[in-house]
């Protein structure tokens, strides 16, 4: 018998345990990456959505589903995961995406002058994540790995460890308001009158790339750093 949705859970915990969740909560623009220690019904009363038409459309996705799991048995999983998944479709999209967004500027900014915000928005988040994910590679994610074996941490190392996650957590927080800004001046990616082929190339990558972020912040957020902390936890009361 299949567990019912309680509306008590955690947003990022029902998202770590059902994955086909996430689609639904983005149809209803419910934030369950950085807002992912909110509940479930604290999430719906906050976007004035009603919880049984929510667990409604989580049930029937749950139904959907087509039994496949993440195989996350370990923090290298995951970061293998993330990196494949997610820092490699950004090292691709990014460069392409700023192309297709300047051509759209330069046709169309004179009357639809938000459209330079965009650009804006865009190439601040451009910059911030490529610096991003370069730190978390290269830095961050093979501290992260140790806590799989069998060394010990220092408590110098530990608290590195810490204050590394907060630090990305903070990040992981700017990058997701530049996101909210780009769907506001796009007016939700609406496809406006009149739009070209490479407009609506536009707006349909910029969603993906909404979608995407959200999924990856997800991943660490709510799944990656809670296991490294545990596994910090458990090193501390050794």
């Amino acid at each position: 018998m299949t567990a019912e949705i309680d509306p008590e859970r955690r947003l990022g915990a029902l998202v770590r345990e059902n994955p086909e969740f996430a689609p639904v909560f983005e149809s209803v623009g419910i934030d369950y990456c950085c807002g992912g220690d909110a509940s479930l019904a604290r999430a719906c009363a906050d976007a004035d959505l009603e919880v049984a038409a929510v667990r409604e459309k989580l049930r029937a996705a749950r139904s959907d589903n087509d039994g496949e799991t993440n195989d996350w048995n370990s923090i290298s999983s995951l970061v293998d995961d993330v990196v494949e998944r997610h820092h490699d479709y950004l090292r691709d999209e990014l460069p392409s995406l700023e192309r297709t967004i300047r051509k759209v500027v330069r046709v169309h900014g004179d009357a639809r002058p938000e459209l330079h915000d965009v650009e804006s928005v865009f190439l601040d988040l451009a910059d911030e994540v490529s610096h991003h994910i370069s730190d978390e590679e290269e830095t961050v994610f093979p501290e992260l790995e140790r806590l799989d074996g069998e060394a010990s941490l220092t408590p110098d190392e530990e608290a590195r460890i810490r204050e590394a996650i907060d630090h990305l957590e903070d990040e992981h927080d700017a990058a997701a308001a530049h996101l909210e800004r780009l769907r506001s001046l796009t007016d939700g990616y609406a496809v406006p009158e009149g739009a070209c082929t490479s407009y609506r190339n536009m707006l349909d990558r910029l969603q993906l790339l909404e979608e995407d972020m959200h999924l990856h912040i997800h991943k660490e957020n709510n799944v990656m750093f809670p296991e490294a902390e545990e596994r910090l936890e458990a090193a501390v009361a050794e």
